[in-house]
């Protein structure tokens, strides 16, 4: 028997899942992980000639650990081409977003199931 609850889960990952842009999500996941993992600015940027210097070493060490991070990517996709990063997104959002329909109509059902 079909209940409401698979239901909403099932059209809601469904939903989830087409609808998703992954490589954008993938965008945001690797800038992210640039930033916590290339230090910020530090000590020895007295003048403005040291400034640009230490920016200029920040930026090309960001672009070389992005290029890093990206690679692996690729080399993931190639070593599991049954299990690309972008399905697992995709995959990963479907998931949540069918967790939170079901949950979203339990509490609605179980508001409107006291009122009777």
């Amino acid at each position: 028997m079909i209940t409401m609850d698979w239901l909403c889960g099932q059209i809601a990952f469904i939903y989830a899942f087409n609808k998703i842009k992954p490589a954008v999500i993938v965008d945001k996941i690797v800038e992210a992980a640039v930033d916590i993992l290339v230090p910020g600015r530090g000590a020895g940027e007295s003048n403005w000639f040291w400034r640009n210097v230490r920016s200029f070493e920040r930026d090309s060490d960001r672009i070389a650990k992005e290029l890093d991070i990206r690679t692996e990517l690729r080399n993931w996709d190639r070593e599991f081409p049954f299990f690309h990063h972008e399905m697992i997104v995709r995959y990963f959002a479907g998931f949540l977003a069918s967790a939170v329909a079901v949950a979203a109509w339990t509490q609605l059902r179980s508001l409107f199931w006291k009122r009777r």
